[in-house]
């Protein structure tokens, strides 16, 4: 099919362009008929008798923006914008609803979505695993059983087979830790287990070995030298509010928070090939060695928002008075800058992923994204492989089991009808960024270095903040905490409320 690509981002590599755009998972914004989340999402667990739902509000997921029918609309407002490129999510449970039974309606509309992006210039990055899968895959044991794992290489070698021609980014899994300490630690989302570690520890393991099954599998395909295979995860640290043995509990809680939904088991076995699952008192339960995860990735993919807090009660929290988004989590952007130096480690380029702030009042959103966008250029002005920046995300979408409560949307929607995709007034600071960023990742490059010449190394994210009248929270007047493994408990750049 002939490409309508403008040739200002035809003519750059890969590897030589700055990716901007936003990030979607389609089921969030379209639901289905088959999948894990539109069982889980329309039950009444864990409190049927009281008849509790498991997505908080009024609405649910059979009220959406419907995406499915309206992605022409929806890129056509990503390109206005100024992004040159759209992470969306291959539906699993509509491409294939049973065993071995493709939709050629389902893939017929994935590439009416593609001739979309390429009309608008919209270089598309897939992610074949955005938190959901078939029912029929599900009910089989899903990822906590290996002899399942041929079961999504052939759902992804179908895929590449079909697309590989026009999608250059592909992402095998969207955050498998957060998936699995959401479904087996806290119970909010599918299969909805509480507290049923190993088998947390099962789903963790056999979906690293799947990535990299998928991989090697995609590689080895017509066309897969040239592709450029991921794995998406999401980078978080816990801390406590303070120190002292008021706040013990808190501390060693964050421990475990960042050990099994932070940085630690994936980073590890990145960088060594070991996978190491262990429990409180109990010590390791999984153990395994392969080669390092680095191998089997082409890039990485950070999603980061910001880290978290514990009081001495054990609820989030901030430190001092520091802003708190919907999501009741701090703005930390020190936190990004973080994040993408640790990375760095890997070897590997580097895409923010996802990046974004539950928002109700849209009173926070510029701030943020500033804050952010400047932490990521402070990254690339030091010489960090970052080659992109997707925002999370582009309509207000249910936010899984929060419903329509966190509203994430650089374009306002509402499930009663009364707004259809309006651009807030928050959101306008990202499109300034992205209009004004060069595409040339070296251009972004010197842009953020002669800014930090004039503004100072943090790109003048301090003195924005307090001529905004929003006062810093030095760290300097506060001890350095630990949340438990190397890197982690950096207090930075938080920002304190007014008053």
């Amino acid at each position: 099919m002939t490409s309508n690509i403008k040739d200002g981002i035809r003519n750059l590599n890969a590897e030589d362009r700055f990716l901007k755009g936003v990030a979607v998972s389609v089921w969030q914004n379209s639901g289905d008929n088959g999948s894990n989340w539109t069982r889980y999402a329309l039950a009444k667990w864990p409190f049927s008798k009281l008849g509790v739902s498991t997505v908080r509000g009024k609405y649910n997921i059979d009220t959406c923006s419907d995406f499915w029918n309206n992605y022409e609309k929806d890129i056509k407002l990503t390109a206005s914008i100024g992004s040159n490129t759209f992470r969306f999510s291959f539906e699993w449970a509509r491409i294939e609803p049973r065993q071995g039974v493709y939709d050629v309606t389902a893939i017929k509309r994935y590439d009416e979505m593609l001739d979309c992006m390429e009309k608008y210039g919209i270089e598309p990055n897939a992610t074949l695993w955005h938190f959901t899968h078939p029912v029929w895959f599900d009910d089989l044991g899903g990822f906590t059983k290996e002899e399942n794992i041929p079961f999504f290489v052939n759902y992804s070698k179908k895929m590449f087979e079909i697309f590989g021609k026009r999608i250059k980014f592909w992402a095998t899994f969207n955050e498998p830790s957060c998936a699995m300490f959401l479904g087996f630690i806290v119970g909010i989302a599918p299969p909805g287990k509480i507290l049923d570690l190993m088998a947390a520890g099962r789903f963790l393991s056999t979906m690293l070995k799947c990535h990299e099954s998928t991989y090697h599998a995609l590689k080895a395909m017509p066309g897969g030298a040239a592709a450029m295979v991921g794995l998406v995860s999401h980078h978080i640290t816990f801390e406590p509010a303070s120190d002292g043995l008021l706040h013990y509990p808190a501390k060693k809680l964050s421990e475990w928070m960042t050990y099994w939904w932070g940085w630690e088991v994936i980073e590890h076995w990145m960088l060594t090939g070991e996978f190491k699952w262990k429990l409180p008192l109990v010590g390791t339960r999984i153990h395994w060695r392969g080669a390092p995860g680095k191998g089997c990735c082409d890039w990485w993919g950070i999603n980061y928002y910001s880290r978290g807090i514990f009081t001495w009660h054990l609820l989030p929290g901030r430190r001092g008075d520091e802003v708190l988004t919907d999501m009741y989590y701090p703005i930390y952007p020190d936190g990004m800058f973080r994040a993408i130096e640790r990375c760095s480690e890997f070897g590997l380029p580097m895409y923010i992923t996802e990046t974004g702030i539950a928002d109700a009042k849209d009173d926070r959103r510029a701030l943020m994204i500033d804050a952010y966008m400047k932490a990521v250029l402070r990254a690339v002005a030091a010489g960090h492989d970052v080659r992109g920046f997707y925002y999370w995300t582009l309509v207000d979408n249910l936010e899984w089991s929060m419903g329509y409560t966190m509203r994430f949307g650089l374009f306002e929607w509402q499930p009663d009808g009364s707004v259809d995709r309006r651009l807030k007034e928050g959101s306008k600071t990202l499109v300034r960024y992205f209009r004004t960023l060069p595409e040339s990742l070296a251009e972004v490059k010197e842009s953020a270095q002669r800014m930090q010449a004039v503004l100072g190394e943090d790109l003048g994210v301090e003195a924005a903040l307090e001529a905004a009248g929003v006062p810093i929270f030095h760290p300097e007047t506060e001890a350095e905490h630990s949340a438990g493994g190397r890197g982690t408990g950096h207090v930075g750049l938080g920002i304190r409320a007014i008053g």
